[in-house]
């Protein structure tokens, strides 16, 4: 039975992409810091029979990250699958307006985070000969966006470390990949006080003319995550209803 590891499986994609792996066989540890949220997910796995954990994480903590992959191998054994999901979106401010503080809690939360899950992992993957990582950036990885610089640069490099991964440890029996999904119904996606009109200008840059389900792109990650995936390396995978096909993002 393969050992995953889901961070921000709270709720959302994580959420999602924790379920779809527990169903398809492996023992899954969900990693978040809302705890309550974390809880409930976990129990109604749990309920259905998984072999599930909950681990109380922040993922930008160096500390916090050991000490929860420590957890997870004494619980459920060596890990061979690595989903980092965890993401915030942050204040929409001009790149004038931006605080240190905010600027690090992003950064932190979505891209150190990365580096501080498959540094401590990696090593291990290599020894086992097997390894699959997931990370899930989003479109703003490949644009640019106005109001949002923290984020689109925490997701731009999130792709580029995602393909560094693969080329260094792909002989090592070890993929790396990346999921870039558009917009998504989820407190993070889904954020109409942010912009006036917001689903209406979503649906008007979408050829499938709706957001996307959380379990849509669990599905992406999930194949990502399995043996049989395991020609696909180094890959960027945009999952957005065809937007960056057609049309860029203001």
């Amino acid at each position: 039975m393969n050992v995953a590891i889901v961070t921000g499986a709270a709720r959302g994609i994580g959420a999602a992409t924790a379920s779809l792996l527990a169903e398809q066989g492996m023992a899954v540890a969900l990693l978040d810091v809302e705890e309550a949220a974390l809880a409930e997910t976990t129990g109604r796995l749990a309920e259905k029979g998984h072999l599930v954990r909950a681990l109380r994480c922040d993922v930008g903590l160096r500390t916090s990250v050991e000490a929860a992959i420590l957890e997870v191998e004494t619980q459920l054994g060596a890990v061979q699958v690595l989903v980092n999901n965890a993401g915030v979106g942050g204040p929409f401010h001009r790149v004038d307006e931006v605080s240190d503080e905010e600027w690090d809690w992003i950064i932190n939360t979505n891209l150190k985070s990365v580096f501080l899950f498959t540094r401590n992992l990696l090593p291990k993957m290599k020894a086992q000969g097997y390894g699959r990582i997931v990370n899930v950036a989003s479109i703003q990885g490949f644009l640019g966006s106005a109001r949002s610089s923290t984020y689109v640069a925490s997701k731009h490099g999130m792709v580029g470390y995602t393909r560094t991964i693969a080329a260094e440890w792909g002989a090592y029996g070890i993929t790396a990949n990346a999921v870039c999904p558009g917009y998504v119904d989820t407190a993070l996606g889904i954020q109409p006080a942010a912009v006036q009109d917001y689903l209406a200008k979503v649906m008007a840059k979408s050829p499938v003319q709706r957001v996307a389900q959380p379990r849509e792109i669990a599905e992406l990650i999930a194949f990502l995550a399995s043996p049989n995936a395991g020609y696909l390396n180094g890959a960027v995978i945009p999952i957005d209803g065809g937007i960056t096909a057609h049309v860029g993002i203001t």
